[in-house]
């Protein structure tokens, strides 16, 4: 399933503000056709709605892993030490909860990858393994 969101995007081109529906989760155990998307760095592809200059934004997307127990947090903007810790930080608290997410968070790894190229290594494997 892929979960989507709407955010506010300011056109390169033309400088217009839009709104576009991005994505913001993938579990790949449910939605396999958007892998090629995401080895590619398109998968949160928008267009103007004024002069249709089409851009690939650079935003966090999770990709869960199913059924490897591994969440990825996928942040081309993550480059620092400090920004990775932020977004592991949100992610154990979100884990700590309740009981029931804590034991899952237990069971799974979780990584934050800021390169293009490991995220790509990671969906080749899975894509190997589950096809």
């Amino acid at each position: 399933m892929t979960r989507t969101s709407i955010a506010e995007v300011k056109c390169e081109k033309c400088k217009t503000i839009y709104e576009a529906e991005v994505i913001d989760h993938v579990d790949l155990s449910e939605d396999r056709e958007i892998v090629k998307a995401l080895k590619t760095g398109k998968a949160n592809r928008v267009q103007c709605s004024k002069c249709k200059k089409v851009m690939y934004l650079d935003r966090s997307i999770v990709v869960n892993f199913d059924p490897e127990s591994l969440i990825v947090v996928y942040d081309p903007n993550a480059r620092t030490k400090a920004q990775k810790e932020v977004l592991e930080q949100e992610y154990h608290n979100v884990i700590t909860f309740n009981e029931i997410l804590q034991e899952v968070g237990e069971e799974t790894e979780f990584t934050v990858l800021s390169d293009l190229s490991k995220l790509k290594e990671l969906l080749d494997e899975y894509t190997k393994a589950h096809s």
